[in-house]
């Protein structure tokens, strides 16, 4: 069985290919995560201020997708 996660705006992940839920602005702030973030793709899928950044491998390729959830609840979510 498949496990979902739901991001925000109808976009869901497979629980499977997610390495890691982190704030947005404590990457963005961080030397090496900032420096990590620019050579990534990033998708960003939510509305208004983006909170959280989820990192997946999808096919042997790593992206990024911002949200305007927090990574509190999304970790929450996640571990349902």
């Amino acid at each position: 069985m498949n496990l979902y996660l739901h991001v925000g705006k109808n976009i869901i992940i497979k629980k499977d290919t997610i390495i890691g839920i982190f704030d947005y602005q404590e990457m963005k702030e961080n030397e090496i995560s900032s420096k990590i973030l620019r050579n990534m793709k990033i998708t960003n899928i939510g509305e208004g201020i983006e909170k959280s950044i989820i990192i997946t491998k999808e096919r042997n390729e790593l992206k990024a997708y911002t949200s305007n959830i927090s990574s509190i609840t999304l970790l929450k979510r996640n571990n349902i």
